[in-house]
């Protein structure tokens, strides 16, 4: 008998592969063995991703798990991030009726190339879901886009209805392409440093036209103390106009806060967008 306890974090080594009313199930990045987490975190099961499927079909009836249904909004952080920067947002948008999937991969760990494989799974196993929007942060805004410029069946089996973009990073970080330069950052940041950089984000395909796009930038305040690092963050101007050229629904969420997702007016932003596909 396994011995069922909270789980200790490891967002940097274990990537969610499968969402339903806030129960995840797991795979570690590198043993390639799955857990099933409920909505405490506590880990149910591990083993096969179907031992892991067979086991929460048993904890539906014990738990009386409800059917989900609707429209699904899946974060995507950004290089070095977790899913836990996305909290204040989850929480508001949860308890306004979404189903809200933060979503954790292991970006120091494997290239982009194989994170689109496992969102690729993650959205193939998505059930009694509608439709789907995303908001990302950082060069989860990348990652999106790589994403969506390719053809999968799941595609067929829900709508893409909006997306935000968070401080996105569409036209690649000046910052990552210093970096990748040396190979300290490239061991610290992992492959997907060099697929984050300016050089790299010129060949990736902008997100369908269809798809309602809104951008939100708010800078966390150690970027304006530390901004001279790099001249992507030199004026919040200059940031604006690179990538306002990727959506005409553009916003300033002023104020400053360590985590720009605590701002109450990104927050605001959000919700709005989210319900109409317009910033008011």
């Amino acid at each position: 008998m396994r011995f069922q306890f909270y789980t200790f974090g490891g967002k940097q080594f274990w990537e969610d592969v499968f969402f339903y009313q806030k129960w995840r199930i797991q795979r570690h990045y590198k043993r390639k063995i799955f857990r099933l987490l409920d909505n405490w975190d506590i880990c149910r099961a591990e083993g096969s991703f179907e031992a892991c499927r067979k086991a929460f079909v048993k904890y539906i009836e014990v738990y009386e798990i409800p059917r989900q249904a609707g429209e699904l909004v899946v974060m995507l952080h950004g290089l070095g991030e977790t899913k836990s920067m996305f909290r204040p947002l989850w929480r508001v948008l949860t308890d306004e009726g979404y189903h809200v999937a933060a979503l954790n991969y292991p970006s120091t760990k494997k290239s982009m190339k194989q994170h689109l494989q496992q969102l690729d799974f993650f959205l193939t196993h998505c059930e009694d879901i509608s439709k789907v929007s995303f908001i990302t942060y950082g060069s989860g805004a990348l990652l999106l886009r790589r994403l969506l410029a390719e053809t999968f069946e799941w595609q067929n089996n829900f709508k893409i209805s909006r997306i935000i973009n968070i401080n996105p990073n569409n036209c690649g970080s000046d910052l990552f392409e210093i970096l990748a330069r040396y190979k300290f950052f490239n061991a610290v940041f992992g492959p997907m440093l060099k697929d984050c950089t300016t050089s790299k984000a010129r060949f990736v395909s902008k997100l369908p036209a269809d798809i309602d796009l809104g951008l939100i930038f708010s800078k966390p305040w150690y970027q304006r103390i530390f901004g001279f690092l790099t001249k992507r963050y030199e004026g919040f101007d200059d940031a604006l106009y690179s990538e306002s050229a990727f959506s005409n629904n553009v916003v300033e969420a002023e104020g400053l806060y360590w985590n720009v997702i605590s701002n109450p007016n990104l927050i605001k932003a959000c919700r709005s967008f989210l319900k109409t596909g317009k910033f008011r």
